[in-house]
């Protein structure tokens, strides 16, 4: 009986076009969240590949002393660490002024995949897939996100590069049209160690895009054709 209630309820999700995976994404300051005690403030990096816009994975790279090239990276999928290892195919080297810390990384994925949506719905592309990339170039170069814009046959259509920590959007290539007729700043929170603390949004909004609903909602895991519509352009 049980099994063929779940088949049903199943059933009306996909008949309504919502991605289940979707439902509860994994963002980025949640998949810090995973790492063991101490590493989050030893982050350079972060990647992402081939989101929709959720990825599947997250790569955090870290400055490990102990290693010869001070590598270590941390993937995290599902909410947990599943692989830990002395290389990755994003660095080949960390060094101790290529790191960010989270206490610097106050924007998160969703809300960048927000950010990317008004673009391009603004400049009336479809888009298929998000690449992300954090890191900084210098040791005193300010965090950045970057978030790569891939369309349904893998050719880039667009970049967006963010500032991790104040969320002003730096630029915006392949995009000409503004949402709003302006920059904007992302929506930012505290972000806090992995010690059990919760982060709490700040009040800086999203100033060029400011939705009329109180309560923004996460425009890519809406339910039904929204989603397909945005992504596919159908």
């Amino acid at each position: 009986m049980r099994s063929s209630l779940l088949a049903f309820i199943l059933g009306l999700f996909a008949s309504a076009g919502i991605c289940l995976a979707a439902a509860d994404p994994s963002s980025a300051l949640n998949a810090i969240k995973q790492l063991p005690r101490g590493e989050a403030k030893k982050i350079a990096r972060i990647e992402a590949r081939e989101g929709t816009p959720y990825p599947d994975r997250w790569y955090i790279i870290v400055n490990d002393p102990k290693d010869e090239n001070g590598v270590h990276e941390y993937v995290v999928s599902g909410g947990e660490v599943v692989a830990s290892r002395n290389i990755s195919q994003f660095a080949e080297s960390v060094k101790p002024t290529d790191v960010i810390g989270s206490s610097n990384v106050r924007v998160d994925s969703d809300k960048l995949a927000d950010l990317v949506q008004q673009y391009a719905e603004a400049n009336k592309v479809a888009i298929a897939k998000l690449n992300y990339s954090l890191y900084k170039e210098g040791a005193d170069a300010t965090p950045l996100w970057n978030v790569t814009c891939i369309d349904e046959n893998g050719k880039e259509i667009g970049h967006i590069v963010v500032s991790a920590g104040k969320g002003n959007v730096i630029s915006h290539d392949g995009f000409t049209a503004e949402p709003g007729g302006s920059a904007g700043i992302v929506e930012t929170q505290n972000s806090s160690e992995p010690d059990g603390s919760d982060s709490r949004h700040q009040s800086h909004k999203n100033v060029a895009h400011e939705s009329p609903s109180p309560q923004k909602k996460d425009v890519f895991s809406k339910i039904g054709n929204s989603l397909s519509k945005f992504f596919t352009g159908h």
